[in-house]
């Protein structure tokens, strides 16, 4: 995460909340000095056992929201800094002219700051692998694939 000649008050350390497909993860915490390394992998995994159809599961995505937020650790609960949000579909599966570089969605987005952050929108730096792969499903004695 980028936001250059922003200098933050707080000294305590960040971490980037994500939420994804119903699940909820978060990096580590990093000092608070921009730029910003997460140098993670975050894994999210769904099941939809009754989507057949790639089509079906293309809308379903539409409906759903991403999070993204950055977060710093302000007591009493943290700080929201900046949040990006964005229909899950277009998350995982952006548009081909966003993208750039031979591995990967390389994807730059500016985030929404918060009312308390001062200075510019933070630009995040992320790449997205989406997997969708069949599955056996066992219903009593027989197998639907």
């Amino acid at each position: 995460i980028t936001c250059p000649g922003v200098q933050l008050k707080d000294k305590q350390e960040l971490y980037l909340s994500v939420f994804v497909l119903g699940q909820y993860h978060k990096t580590e915490c990093v000092p608070a000095v921009f730029p910003l390394f997460f140098q993670e992998r975050l894994v999210f995994e769904k099941e939809f056992a009754n989507i057949v159809d790639p089509g079906d599961l293309v809308k379903l995505l539409e409906f759903d929201t991403a999070v993204l937020e950055l977060i710093q650790l302000v007591p009493p609960v943290g700080k929201v800094l900046a949040t990006y949000e964005e229909n899950t579909r277009d998350f995982l599966f952006p548009d081909p002219k966003l993208t750039h570089g031979h591995r990967g969605l390389q994807r730059e987005v500016l985030m929404k700051r918060s009312p308390s952050f001062t200075g510019i929108a933070p630009k995040l730096r992320f790449s997205t692998t989406s997997l969708i792969s069949d599955s056996l499903l066992v219903l009593g004695r027989s197998h639907i694939q």
